[in-house]
């Protein structure tokens, strides 16, 4: 059985601060583009085609008995305390929620998202994700663990899903390097190595090819102290316009029509 560790008090309190103070829909919300947002992509409960043959995946994965060792080379996990883990377990306690997943697709469909960069992979389920929210997109997905890598390609391609670019090793490496290969990022979700100076450093290495239109997002901004720290840190940033809360994940927008910085929570 694997060695599951349980929400620490930073998590504790700040869900329950976040249930205070979190919106329930669009009230409140006064810029167009971000009400905009929050009714068509935060709350819409549309389910698109492709929902149920991807959570059909989900419910393969949290079948799947198999087991391989995982090289962490960022912050671990605070779930799963042990090296040898099997898939029905990171399915189980390592993955995005299935409205995490779907969250994640609506907001690629809604923005059109041409190239986007995923930094961890795990299981490849949120890549599989990514690259159906739009078809004709790209999607380069960087992991650090070989046999997590390795996996994830091949559930990819047993899904018959080719626009996925899978790339294994240290993302200090592997990110630069990609950058300078493409023009721009309409996205990029983080979600590897959860310590206040990686997401840092992550941050500034992205913001350089962001555009008006592009979106970060970081997915458990409440992991640790250290995370909630570079979450504060970046949504004060001075390019950033349009922040959005949702306790599991935090938004970052450009939006140069906003001109007074604005920072929403939303409750899903």
């Amino acid at each position: 059985m694997p060695l599951v560790r349980l929400p620490d008090l930073h998590q504790i309190l700040n869900f329950l601060r976040h249930s205070v103070m979190a919106s329930r829909g669009g009230h409140g919300v006064h810029s167009p583009f971000a009400y905009r947002l929050c009714e068509e992509v935060f709350y819409n409960q549309k389910a698109f085609y492709e929902f149920e043959k991807l959570e059909s995946q989900r419910a393969e994965l949290l079948k799947n008995k198999e087991a391989f060792d995982i090289q962490d080379m960022g912050a671990g996990s605070k779930k799963l305390q042990t090296q040898a883990r099997r898939v029905s377990d990171i399915a189980k306690h390592g993955i995005s929620n299935a409205k995490q997943s779907q969250l994640l697709f609506r907001l690629i469909n809604y923005f059109d998202v041409k190239t986007s960069i995923e930094l961890g992979t795990s299981l490849g389920l949120n890549t599989l994700y990514m690259a159906q929210a739009n078809k004709k997109g790209e999607v380069y997905s960087m992991e650090g663990s070989e046999s997590l890598s390795a996996f994830a390609a091949e559930l990819a391609r047993k899904a018959n899903i080719s626009n996925i670019h899978f790339l294994q090793g240290n993302f200090d490496a592997l990110l630069p390097e990609l950058l300078q290969t493409i023009q721009s990022i309409d996205l990029a979700y983080i979600d590897g190595n959860h310590s206040y100076n990686a997401s840092m450093r992550y941050f500034e290495v992205l913001l350089n090819k962001t555009h008006q239109n592009s979106v970060l997002v970081f997915d458990d901004i409440y992991w640790s102290k250290g995370m909630t720290r570079a979450w504060e840190e970046i949504k004060q940033h001075p390019r950033v316009s349009l922040s959005i809360d949702t306790f599991y994940s935090g938004y970052v927008f450009f939006r140069e029509e906003i001109k007074e910085k604005q920072h929403l929570r939303f409750w899903l």
